[in-house]
């Protein structure tokens, strides 16, 4: 896989004139796995559209090699930068082979069919997701996290180095969650791809991810290596929540321990009665 800078610079972004990404710099760490983590409507998705040329810059840049995006011929970046959207449309009654042969469209040339590199790069995609033995089937017809394999599948058949991808584990239950992560881990190590998710899961976020950006309002809150980001600090700041943050038993990174209103209401009754046990104790004592 080849090498590449990706990074953003002073870049402002967003939609029909409101800025929602403001100023932000920041570099993609290359051949790593990176999270970008934050609140509902705090720009994660802006962010992502704005790297993959579909969303439009407002000011600043985003620089691919030290060349703003802009530049590039569209085939020319579709062959190194891939996205897989979030709940994507599936075209009607398409099989799962057709529509993992659209990822090959870069390579495609005018009035040419695909050759044995096509037909090599789609069947290592679905062999790569564990699908092939789906290739007839029509994708509305399968399950969620099937249809995640198929969609992650054409993006591998893209075959670029940068794969984005925008809540790829949405609607999947815990179960494929982690089925989805643990094949985009062994993608990263295996093929070197740099992958950039945006995740809501903070947990999962912190135990597949090499390097977290925190969004705040359309801000780089922090970045850096999940030990070095995630505390009870940064949850409270950038998601308004009082949590605890501990030692994942299994992955040893730091796991997030949420603390609702209720859990508040219950360690203030348990800390009232243990005072109250504490004074009738001593009270039964001095008598």
């Amino acid at each position: 896989m080849g090498k590449h800078i990706l990074e953003a610079k002073n870049l402002v972004a967003g939609y029909d004139g409101k800025a929602i990404i403001k100023g932000l710099n920041l570099t993609i760490p290359e051949g790593k796995i990176s999270v970008i983590i934050g609140s509902n409507g705090c720009g994660k998705s802006t962010l992502l559209k704005t790297f993959c040329r579909l969303n439009k810059v407002m000011s600043g840049d985003i620089y691919l090699d030290n060349k703003p995006v802009s530049g590039y011929p569209s085939k020319e970046m579709a062959k190194i930068i891939s996205l897989m959207p979030q709940s994507p449309l599936v075209p009607e009654g398409i099989t799962v082979y057709d529509l993992i042969s659209r990822g090959r469209f870069p390579y495609r040339k005018v009035f040419r069919g695909m050759d044995d590199k096509d037909f090599k790069a789609i069947e290592e995609a679905m062999r790569t997701m564990g699908i092939t033995e789906l290739r007839d089937r029509a994708v509305d017809e399968l399950s969620g996290g099937q249809r995640q394999r198929v969609w992650i599948a054409l993006a591998l058949a893209q075959q670029t180095d940068i794969l984005f991808l925008d809540e790829p584990t949405t609607f999947l239950d815990i179960a494929y969650q982690v089925e989805i992560l643990d094949l985009l881990g062994e993608l990263n190590r295996t093929k070197k791809t740099t992958i950039i998710m945006v995740l809501h899961d903070i947990n999962l976020s912190v135990r597949y991810a090499d390097y977290i950006f925190a969004l705040k309002s359309g801000n780089l809150y922090a970045e850096g290596r999940p030990e070095n980001v995630i505390s009870e600090k940064l949850i409270k700041d950038v998601y308004g929540l009082d949590s605890k943050v501990i030692t994942d038993p299994t992955s040893a990174a730091p796991m997030v321990v949420p603390i609702g209103k209720y859990n508040k209401e219950l360690e203030a009754f348990t800390e009232y009665h243990s005072a109250v046990d504490v004074t009738d104790t001593r009270n039964g004592h001095d008598n």
